[in-house]
């Protein structure tokens, strides 16, 4: 059984906890697991723990991803299970002359400042130097550090988008390696999209998830109606938000905010498994 986990809000709809008690409970069962996290990002600034926690392990590796990764135990590479990797980093609002309305519009292109991107033959890291060099002069030291020990090419910011547009068929070699390696996996999505990629879509159930409610779809009728809005190769231009009022809900649950429990049963039940 292969479910994708998706985000009803932009951010903190609480998708890898709910993705963290799924694959506990199905693991705790004696269960073969395994989860993909294609996509993701940390932030240099807030999540600052994740930056030193790279440097030690010579890889850019995402604090989501760290987390499933640890829950159960998992022997698969790690670089594969979270295959591209972003690392943001807030520009110094001092360049900027303090002028809120400036900084808050520096758009994602302009703090994305390292990527990993593995594939399953090698592993590459790349650095934009003109964001790393806006950043506050307090992060700096550690940055150079990171980019030191992963040996991260240089890339301009306009190549970075480039970049991550073509890394995800990368992310879904990875995917597609580890679904076949598992009797249940989990895919978790990023922020609000519909499916971080195109094979994301060929699961058995998607669980959409918001603060306090898990909604279930069938896998079919989600590909369906992500298919009859936008091009099936791009799933990750719409957002759950776009896709869910085509949809009939097959189950909706209430999540509390301990360990929730069961839910494994629940979605098994409408993920058309014998």
């Amino acid at each position: 059984m292969d479910v994708l986990v998706a985000g009803f809000l932009p951010f903190d709809s609480g998708k890898t906890t709910f993705a963290k008690f799924l694959l506990e409970e199905a693991y705790e069962r004696g269960i073969d697991v395994g989860f993909s996290k294609p996509i993701s990002g940390i932030n240099g600034w807030y999540q600052y723990e994740y930056v030193v926690k790279s440097i030690d392990a010579g890889l850019l590796i995402g604090e989501d991803l760290l987390k499933l990764h640890t829950a159960i135990k998992s022997s698969d590479p790690i670089e594969y299970e979270g295959p591209v990797v972003t690392l943001l980093l807030p520009p110094d609002p001092e360049r900027v002359g303090w002028r809120e309305s400036v900084y808050t519009s520096i758009g994602l292109l302009n703090q994305i400042s390292v990527i990993r991107v593995s594939d399953l033959e090698k592993t590459k890291h790349y650095y934009v130097p003109s964001n790393v060099e806006r950043v506050v002069e307090s992060l700096k030291g550690e940055i150079r550090r990171l980019i030191s020990t992963v040996k991260a090419e240089p890339v301009k910011a306009e190549k970075s988008e480039e970049l991550l547009l073509n890394s995800r068929s990368i992310a879904d070699r990875c995917l597609d390696y580890l679904k076949n390696r598992h009797e249940f996996f989990v895919i978790e999505s990023y922020n609000n999209a519909a499916a971080p990629t195109a094979k994301s879509l060929d699961v058995n159930a998607v669980v959409v998830v918001a603060p306090g409610k898990a909604v279930v779809f069938k896998g079919d009728d989600y590909k369906r109606a992500v298919s009859a809005i936008s091009t099936i190769k791009e799933p990750w231009r719409l957002t759950t938000g776009d896709v869910i009022p085509l949809l009939n809900p097959v189950s909706i649950f209430d999540i509390e905010p301990k360990k929730v429990s069961n839910i494994f049963d629940k979605i098994y039940k409408v993920s058309n498994i014998s």
